[in-house]
């Protein structure tokens, strides 16, 4: 019989029972072949109309598309990382990295999901992750940066009590830096570019939602984002409006209200500058610094100051 005759054979509980016991497997097939890179490059494999001349393209007022996709990959490394070792326990695929060396400051166990719903949608996250890692070296070919040396330890040893607010502050990070690079991206490139970002933007809202929910804790005031474009997950209905950051009202998502610091339109993602970018993953704004934070010894490619 085939599956659908199979199907309307069976009681509604039956059904539902069947439903699950494919999603378990398919959860487990995917935990077990996440360290095969060849199936996430395969989805890489799309973006290799990226390469030749447009690749190399310098726009009047920035840097090339080359050295923006590089910075971008960069971001993809800290994150690839992370949510490997939240997730697996264990780093990313070595023929993942470019060579680069092993991060420090991994955490010695992986944290406890407090659901299954959100161990579900952050092994999902890593792959997605992952993939964009893997997309972007095979769009940048030879041109692609190794892995940096990255500092997992930048604001704290990973754990149970803080991987919720970590993962928030890199999808937040994330999207702003994609959002301000559209600006130095143009056709192919940029249509990717574009689709990563509403991975991350899917992710970024996810994890804000899951923060309230859960509780999580915000950044300690020390690493609040200095361009104080960043908006607190805090659910809008339990707390004042002089709480939500520079939105209008609420604070699911990071989005810009009426009174927006950078003068965005209201309902639109922040964007942030290179420069913005490195001075939160440095742990420094100031003017000049070319390393910190979670990269240690800066990122690399050729933009990589402050």
């Amino acid at each position: 019989m085939s599956e659908k005759e199979v199907a309307g054979t069976l009681s509604a509980e039956q059904l539902l029972n069947r439903i699950r016991i494919k999603r378990a497997l398919n959860r487990r097939n995917f935990l077990a072949n996440i360290g095969i890179t060849g199936a996430a490059m395969a989805g890489g494999a799309i973006l290799a109309g990226c390469g030749g001349s447009s690749m190399a393209k310098v726009t009047a007022a920035g840097p090339s598309e080359t050295d923006v996709l590089n910075f971008a990959l960069n971001l993809e490394y800290v994150e690839a990382t992370f949510y490997s070792y939240v997730v697996t326990g264990g780093d990313i695929p070595s023929s993942s990295t470019g060579g680069g060396p092993a991060p420090t400051g991994a955490p010695s166990a992986t944290p406890t999901f407090q659901t299954q719903q959100i161990a579900d949608m952050f092994a999902e996250i890593y792959y997605d992750e992952l993939s964009h890692v893997n997309d972007l070296r095979t769009a940048l070919s030879s041109a692609a940066v190794a892995r940096p040396q990255l500092n997992l330890v930048a604001l704290g040893t990973v754990s149970t009590a803080n991987y919720i607010t970590f993962a928030r502050l890199f999808e937040d990070v994330g999207v702003t830096a994609y959002a301000g690079a559209a600006t130095d991206l143009t056709g192919t490139n940029l249509q990717y570019a574009a689709q990563i970002l509403a991975v991350e933007g899917f992710h970024s809202g996810a994890i804000r939602l899951i923060a309230i929910q859960q509780g999580a804790a915000y950044l300690p005031t020390a690493d609040i984002p200095a361009d104080m474009f960043d908006v607190p997950p805090y659910d809008p209905g339990s707390i004042s409006a002089s709480e939500d950051g520079p939105t209008t009202k609420g604070a699911f998502f990071a989005t810009a209200g009426a009174s927006a610091p950078n003068s965005v339109l209201p309902g639109f993602a922040y964007t942030r500058t290179t420069s913005q970018v490195l001075g939160i993953v440095y742990a420094s704004d100031a003017t000049g610094t070319t390393k910190g934070g979670f990269y240690p010894n800066g990122m690399n490619g050729n933009i990589t100051t402050v």
